[in-house]
């Protein structure tokens, strides 16, 4: 990737994504810039705390994460911060959709990696 396409990747990884909708990305920077936001948004901490379980689905029309609902009401800030993320996207027509999934399925989901 071209230096300065970095560089837009990276100044999209907080913020409006109107400030680089029309800055030229591709398909496959969109994904970057989808997985650099997830990840700051989930470990806003900054702790060693553990990972969530997390299943993440891409298409033409954006992105679909899930994470286990007990996650989310643990940690409301980050919950929060997802769904204003789901606007942002939405502001650029893209989707985002945050689903919460129960303790059960992400054990069944979890077997069977």
């Amino acid at each position: 990737m071209e230096q300065a396409r970095l560089a837009r990747v990276v100044l999209a990884h907080r913020g409006k994504l109107s400030k680089v909708q029309d800055a030229g990305l591709d398909g496959a920077d969109w994904k970057l810039v989808f997985a650099l936001r997830t990840a700051s948004l989930i470990l806003r901490s900054r702790t060693d705390s553990k990972l969530p379980f997390l299943r993440v689905a891409a298409d033409a029309g954006g992105f679909a994460i899930d994470l286990p609902q007990s996650w989310l009401d643990e940690n409301p800030l980050s919950a929060a911060a997802l769904e204003s993320e789901a606007d942002y996207w939405k502001a650029i027509g893209m989707k985002l959709i945050v689903s919460g999934l129960s303790d059960k399925k992400v054990s069944v989901l979890q077997q069977v990696r």
